[in-house]
């Protein structure tokens, strides 16, 4: 006995009907001749299935169809449980400092000076050593964050990694590094060490063209977008492996204007599959930005996937992500330079955000009343989250929301929900016709 996903959603792409699920992110377009014979079998699954039992098949396969005793919401709560608790990879965010050589108006943080000392890297190298040797974790993600964190990368950044990369070589386990960074330091000197640590993942910003990037981020009074486009190049031609997410930061004037497709041509067409671009809305104007069709935004991402580059829009719905955000899981913490633990990155880093504090034998001691408030709880277990069709898609509160404000929905209007499956399948769309067109040449 069969039934329809109640995650199925009927949305319009380009005047035709759109079949998504939630649970597992498949959609496909039809005519609504086909729409219709479709509608049918979905009402009588069980006929379908003896009738056409192949495209049956499919359709269950790709989650449009479920068994008639599934009960779809628990297995979404119980992934998330399996996410937040069991999930043993260990991700480590160190923030080497808070200080940064830009001042970008939008930056939620207050860039406190100081910088990690000496005993305290010892203190993160010991809390590597107890996850890998004692707690046996079977993978470890270290991230560098800040602050700008090339302002100490030959003080913390080269040997905690080094520390770390070999550590985790000698005891077999997978090891990776990435690195958030404005770019601007980045130099030659750097590039055998990064060789060396194995660091192949870093996200770099750019704030829209030359002329609009040079006004919102400068070294002092000197502008930075040649140098930061410069250092990207060097790191693909220097490192074969690595992979650059450039972040574009747009608000409601960043594609008003031409000079933005510049961007595109900044980089070989060898190295723009290993460019991914990543759009991102400064959520301080967010709700002033057109994203209508037809704009320039649209423009500039139709060719960008036509010129090689991987494309991702920032926000967006989660397909199949049972927890809305890293913060949220359990094997995950966010180490500051003065041993402050945090578990958001999104917020200032004050005394009040802080959940606990790295012990100089590398154990982290939790503040047990805010670290328990934040995960007696899933954020999702409310009647409103459990009977909502857009579970899937949301994932529901992050733990720092709840812990901030208790429980409230968070996509109160579901047609932006909506509008980002749409937009998803576009990408997908046009990402597949550009790899075609890149095969057939």
């Amino acid at each position: 006995m069969f039934k329809e996903s109640k995650y199925n959603f009927l949305l319009y792409y380009d005047s035709r009907p759109l079949l998504y699920n939630g649970v597992t992110g498949n959609g496909f377009c039809m005519s609504e001749d086909e729409w219709g014979l479709l509608r049918k079998m979905l009402d009588c699954p069980d006929e379908f299935s003896n009738l056409y039992p192949d495209d049956f098949k499919r359709l269950k396969r790709m989650g449009y169809i479920v068994d008639d005793d599934f009960d779809e919401t628990s297995w979404l709560l119980y992934k998330n449980k399996m996410e937040v608790y069991s999930d043993r990879d260990y991700m480590l965010i160190v923030n080497p400092t808070l200080e940064c050589n830009f001042r970008c108006w939008y930056c939620y943080e207050n860039h406190s000076d100081g910088r990690m000392s000496p005993s305290m890297v010892t203190r993160v190298k010991k809390h590597i050593k107890l996850k890998v040797e004692r707690e046996h974790i079977p993978a470890l993600s270290i991230s560098w964050f800040g602050g700008e964190p090339l302002l100490c990368f030959d003080s913390v950044v080269y040997p905690v990694s080094l520390y770390a990369r070999n550590l985790c070589r000698k005891n077999n386990i997978p090891c990776h590094l990435s690195i958030t960074t404005n770019g601007y330091l980045l130099n030659s000197d750097m590039i055998p060490k990064i060789k060396k640590i194995g660091l192949e993942s870093f996200q770099i910003t750019l704030d829209g063209d030359k002329a609009k990037h040079d006004k919102v981020r400068r070294n002092g009074k000197e502008p930075s977008y040649d140098r930061i486009v410069e250092n990207i190049r060097t790191l693909c031609s220097e490192l074969d492996d690595v992979s650059v997410t450039l972040r574009i930061n747009y608000d409601n004037s960043t594609f008003t204007r031409h000079e933005i497709f510049d961007i595109l041509n900044e980089f070989a067409p060898s190295v723009r599959d290993r460019i991914n671009i990543n759009l991102q809305k400064v959520w301080q104007v967010a709700s002033n930005v057109d994203e209508s069709p037809h704009t320039l935004l649209n423009e500039f991402m139709d060719k960008a996937f036509e010129m090689g580059y991987p494309l991702t829009m920032g926000g967006g719905i989660n397909k199949g992500i049972c927890h809305s955000c890293y913060a949220s899981r359990s094997a995950y913490a966010n180490i500051n330079y003065d041993g402050a633990v945090f578990k958001c990155t999104a917020r200032d880093y004050t005394d009040s955000n802080a959940m606990g504090r790295l012990n100089a034998d590398g154990n982290i001691a939790w503040d047990v009343k805010k670290i328990s408030k934040a995960f007696a709880a899933t954020p999702i277990e409310n009647i409103t989250c459990v009977e909502c069709k857009y579970l899937p898609l949301c994932g529901g509160q992050c733990i720092q929301k709840h812990k901030e404000k208790g429980f409230f929905c968070v996509h109160p209007d579901k047609t932006l929900l909506e509008s980002e499956i749409i937009r998803q399948y576009r990408n997908n769309i046009i990402a597949f016709n550009a790899r075609a067109k890149k095969q057939e040449s």
